[in-house]
């Protein structure tokens, strides 16, 4: 029997102390969990808050290039494609004025920007549903110019590419 107990006094800190760390483990695990759900929680509140910009039907014809990896080549076949859609602004309430403000004055210069990223993109960037290419820099423009935040999302709807 003291064989035992000398035996389990000197594996036993060793286990409580791996116990412990996995514990910490999995309670960290539920606490990033947790806190994500926040986030998520917090989001969708944060979402109740905002307004939805129209910001028009758009039709851009895009040139594409035989070979992505170079500039355009006018000798040589080239594609054509169309893109469509209908682009949308989510912002908060508190700034629904400011960004209307903005696209009163400039939506000309924002018309522009997207045009003008349609048509530095590759057809994959083209073709992806979501248009994250553009999403993502037309982000970029906006908070260069509106501010950072006004604008809290961009959403594309009726989205198609059409080749000719």
């Amino acid at each position: 029997m003291q064989a035992d107990f000398h035996w389990t006094n000197s594996i036993a800190p060793k286990t409580w102390a791996l116990l412990l760390i996995l514990l910490a483990s999995v309670a960290s695990f539920g606490c990033e969990k947790s806190a994500s759900a926040d986030e998520e929680l917090l989001l969708s509140l944060e979402k109740r808050d905002w307004v939805e910009i129209d910001l028009g039907h758009f039709t851009i014809s895009v040139l594409i290039a035989d070979d992505p990896t170079r500039h355009p080549d006018f000798n040589t076949y080239q594609e054509s494609v169309a893109l469509h859609y209908q682009l949308h602004c989510l912002v908060a309430k508190e700034q629904e004025q400011r960004v209307k403000t903005y696209l009163e004055q400039r939506k000309g210069e924002l018309s522009d920007e997207i045009i003008r990223t349609c048509r530095h993109a590759n057809l994959i960037d083209l073709a992806d549903p979501e248009l994250q290419l553009i999403r993502s820099q037309l982000r970029d423009y906006t908070e260069e110019n509106i501010g950072r935040g006004a604008i809290k999302r961009f959403v594309f709807s009726d989205v198609s590419l059409e080749r000719f």
